[in-house]
């Protein structure tokens, strides 16, 4: 398993309208492949955008494919800068 994490800042504190995009988006994520999508508000302007796949290759697949196109037209015009984005082997896991 793989692990991408995005830690997302907003210009704005996240509120309703922050997680109803993340609810209308990351379904399409999980229909394009990904094992697994996560949204964790870590702070009054800050997320954690926490993805599993399967592999490496598929994470770059989906991503390329599904996840930066949305991320790009839902939210990264809301965002106060880049995002910090983190990739790894998943070691250890509640999912066999």
């Amino acid at each position: 398993m793989f692990g991408v994490v995005n830690r997302l800042t907003f210009k704005e504190p996240v509120g309703d309208a922050v997680a109803a995009r993340f609810r209308e988006t990351m379904p399409l994520v999980r229909e394009a492949g990904c094992r697994a999508a996560h949204v964790v508000q870590t702070g009054e302007r800050e997320v954690h955008l926490v993805l599993l796949f399967d592999s490496a290759e598929q994470a770059a697949e989906i991503t390329e494919r599904v996840g930066n196109p949305l991320m790009r037209e839902h939210i990264v015009p809301l965002l106060d800068g880049p995002t910090d984005r983190r990739t790894g082997a998943v070691i250890a896991s509640t999912d066999g």
